[in-house]
């Protein structure tokens, strides 16, 4: 039976096996879901736009704040003792500059989502914050990935792992991977 509506699936949580290649995977899809955004500011009132608008409330609402929770408190304490270029305090300044128009961007997908045009300034906090989002994603990508890749061990990234899993998919890989 076909759907109505957008969706913007999750990724297989298989990846996890990889956590370092999950997170990579899900800010690919983060960044064209912000490209999506984008065009539901440029025409709020287009074709398709409130269906659109209602995946991309969800992904603002729940699974972005879910995914960036996960890797402050799964991924980032276990940076710590690597960190010798306070590239940590920089992803805090980030994340901050992310959440900034977060709020007013969501307000705005929900009044398109239900059928009614957004708030004046709708566009230029979507460019915002998509242009916070997109510095956050790319800093991650240069410069956290890679500390995790030379300072956990396998046995930490497992553990990481398991725990993106259940912070943001609701699975437990540590008991999936127990025998009976």
């Amino acid at each position: 039976m076909r759907r109505r509506g957008a969706e913007f699936g999750p990724l297989d949580a298989g990846l996890l096996a990889d956590p370092l290649a999950f997170l990579s995977a899900e800010h690919a899809r983060q960044r064209a879901l912000l490209r999506h955004l984008e065009r539901v500011a440029r025409a709020p009132g287009a074709p398709g736009t409130v269906a659109l608008a209602r995946a991309l409330a969800g992904w603002l609402g729940g699974e972005l704040p879910r995914h960036l929770a996960a890797e402050a408190h799964c991924l980032h304490p276990r940076l710590a003792p690597a960190d010798r270029a306070s590239a940590l305090a920089r992803l805090d300044r980030l994340l901050q500059a992310a959440r900034e128009d977060r709020e007013a961007v969501l307000a705005g997908l929900r009044l398109v989502a239900a059928h009614h045009p957004p708030l004046p300034g709708f566009g230029a906090a979507v460019l915002r914050f998509a242009e916070a989002l997109r510095r956050l994603l790319a800093f991650e990508e240069s410069d956290i990935l890679p500390i995790a890749r030379q300072a956990l061990a396998p046995d930490d990234l497992a553990e990481v792992g398991a725990e993106i899993a259940r912070r943001t998919v609701g699975i437990d890989l540590l008991q999936r991977s127990k025998p009976d």
